[in-house]
Parts: C-alpha cells; structure tokens; sequence
C-alpha cells in the first residue's frame, strides 16, 4: 500500500477512535453504514451549520478501495432547501486555496453521485489525498489519520475540526 494511504481496516480503525473523542468532545459525529455491495462502501457523516450565512452543511466520509484513502462527500444548501450549485461552492473557497482551485478545478472539488445513496453530491477529489497524507510527519499513528485527514481537507469547504481533537494521544 503506498505511503500516505491506509487500509479500510485501518480506516475504520481511525474512525472508531474519532467517534470516541467526538462523543467526550462535542457529539456531533455518528456512523452510518448502507447495506449495498459498492466499491466504496463506508460512511461517517456530521451536519454542521455556517452561521454568518444560514448554510446547512451535510458531511460524509467514504472510504475508497480505489484510492485507499477517506473521501469528503458534502452537500450545502439554503434555509429554504435550495442546494448550493457547484460554482457558487468554488466562490465559497478560502482565498489560501483559490489558486489550487484555479489550476486543478475537476480534481480538486468536484460533483457526482454519491457512491451509497445514488444522488449528487459535491466532493473532494482523493487523487492527491495520499500524497498530501505522506507529508504529514506527525502522524505516526494511523488512528488519527482522520482527525490529522479532516483539518487538511476540511477547511477547504468550511469544515473546522476543533482544536480539541487534535490535543488528544
């Protein structure tokens, strides 16, 4: 397996760990899993509010057997149930990522079907996740994979883990 991966046992693994210090933390994540034969076919989601524009934020993490690293699956939308469109998604993305938006657009935020519930949903592309995984030399342990995963990717689509969850061995 290449550096900067991680197998699903390893995976799940790190997600037990996360649901662990999310219930002592803030309780905001659960597990959900779908009883289909996917190729992916993990999830671990988290609703989640932006507060300065009345956004709902749905978040779900799947493992991908092709990449063998965690996917953000996420949805947005209006208080009035109106999905936000990819371009305006784009327009939401810190001004820090702006030029890696511009140069690698549909590989870097993206829209398809969800593998496990079969309709659209925006998503980051995993095809760099290993290699951006492989420069993070604190991460010696393969359980905080996700935590170390989410405060890399996360904010890049609003997404702040709590500091909290990092100051955890």
């Amino acid at each position: 397996m290449a550096a900067g991966s991680i197998s699903e046992d390893e995976f799940w693994d790190s997600v037990i760990y996360f649901l662990t210090l999310s219930d002592k933390l803030d309780r905001k994540w659960t597990v959900k899993e779908a009883k289909i034969e996917e190729e992916d076919s993990s999830t671990l989601q988290t609703d989640g509010k932006l507060e300065q524009i009345v956004l709902t934020y749905e978040f779900h993490i799947v493992y991908s057997q092709s990449y063998n690293v965690p996917v953000l699956y996420f949805n947005a939308h209006f208080q009035n149930g109106k999905l936000l469109s990819l371009e305006e998604i784009w327009d939401m993305v810190p001004a820090v990522y702006k030029e890696r938006l511009t140069q690698d657009r549909w590989t870097f935020i993206s829209q398809q079907e969800h593998p496990l519930l079969g309709r659209p949903f925006y998503f980051l592309h995993p095809c760099h996740t290993a290699d951006l995984m492989r420069n993070i030399p604190a991460l010696t342990d393969k359980r905080q994979y996700i935590i170390a995963w989410l405060s890399a990717v996360g904010p890049v689509v609003g997404l702040q883990l709590p500091l909290e969850y990092g100051q955890h061995p």
